[in-house]
């Protein structure tokens, strides 16, 4: 280089390229320039522009959703007012039931055990009463009272008291579970007796199946036989005879002095947890009197509280032993109930 050869200065603006590829002097191969920014588009720029209003927009509907559950409750004074109302006007056997279903805690706690009664809250269904007291809030309806006959209806404040009668109510003769004590019922399961015994009940968490009940027929090997209230497939109380099965020869009752009817019209069913997964063996019911058969009914996991009905013409008006039988081939979890009356 000549000494009167100006020499230039690295520009302030030019990257050193040497220090940024680690000193060779080259740039790295594949390196591609960087993507200009990005510009929003319009309709993004005016979402933009109104996100910071859904903060208050939301704060809004929030308040107005308290209010609305705040100033809907029905206050205690109404649910009052219809239990008073109904107490002045019910027979024996009229039902009451609330609507919607959700509210049956409040209207039990509310009306007390003498009219939410046994009877009426975990009854086998709802034929064999003549008239029903509907209390119900927010325009609920019973389902099961489609086909009765609407006669009155008093609103009380917030709650309304319907009255509905059943145009074709049974009459039942002789109810089964009024038979489940030593007088009038003998339990064996092959030849094995199943003595009654005063012991004590036995509960458990979910899952446990219906309460053991204190009084009650106990068999060799488990099976027994005694009165419980338990939750359908559809979670609706019924009280009704428990009897489940054991593996092997069938559980044996048998109902001694039945005045039977035209008729002998039942339900049977599972806990709810021992049948909602369907994995379970069938339960078979056999109805004899006399050594004859009057009807044999299979429950299956899924069907629920299942009905039955079989005609006994022949039997109107006589009085005798109903021999009923249980069985399954595979005793797991069969924490079977049923009910029967004659009509």
């Amino acid at each position: 280089m000549n000494a009167s050869e100006p020499v230039s200065e690295p520009s302030a603006r030019e990257p050193d390229v040497a220090h940024e590829a680690g000193g060779s002097g080259v740039k790295p191969a594949g390196e591609e320039p960087a993507p200009p920014p990005r510009v929003p588009t319009p309709a993004v720029a005016r979402w933009r522009l109104w996100a910071f209003l859904a903060v208050p927009v939301l704060g809004v509907i929030e308040v107005g959703a308290h209010v609305r559950e705040v100033t809907s409750v029905v206050p205690n004074g109404d649910w009052a007012l219809a239990r008073d109302y109904v107490a002045a006007q019910v027979k024996p056997d009229d039902l009451i039931l609330f609507a919607p279903r959700w509210t049956d805690p409040i209207g039990r706690m509310v009306f007390g055990d003498g009219l939410a009664s046994m009877a009426r809250e975990a009854r086998a269904d709802d034929t064999r009463f003549a008239r029903a007291f509907e209390v119900s809030i927010r325009g609920g309806h019973a389902g099961e009272l489609a086909g009765w006959r609407r006669v009155a209806a008093k609103k009380l404040g917030r709650v309304t008291v319907t009255t509905w009668e059943n145009p074709s109510p049974l009459v039942v003769k002789e109810d089964l579970l009024s038979l489940v004590d030593p007088a009038h019922l003998t339990v064996s399961r092959g030849s094995d007796a199943c003595p009654f015994a005063r012991r004590g009940a036995e509960s458990g968490s979910t899952g446990f199946g219906p309460a053991v009940p204190a009084n009650r027929f106990a068999c060799p090997g488990g099976s027994f036989v005694g009165i419980s209230v338990f939750p359908d497939l559809d979670y609706n109380p019924h009280r009704a005879i428990f009897a489940p099965p054991g593996s092997g020869p069938p559980l044996r009752m048998r109902f001694q002095g039945v005045h039977f009817g035209r008729a002998l019209r039942g339900h049977h069913g599972l806990y709810v947890e021992a049948e909602r997964e369907e994995r379970g063996a069938p339960v078979t019911l056999k109805l004899t009197v006399d050594d004859k058969v009057l009807g044999t009914y299979v429950h299956h996991d899924g069907e629920g509280w299942k009905s039955f009905e079989l005609a006994t013409p022949e039997l109107e008006g006589q009085q005798g032993d109903l021999v009923v039988e249980v069985s399954t081939p595979r005793a797991d979890r069969r924490t079977y109930l049923f009910e029967a009356s004659t009509l």
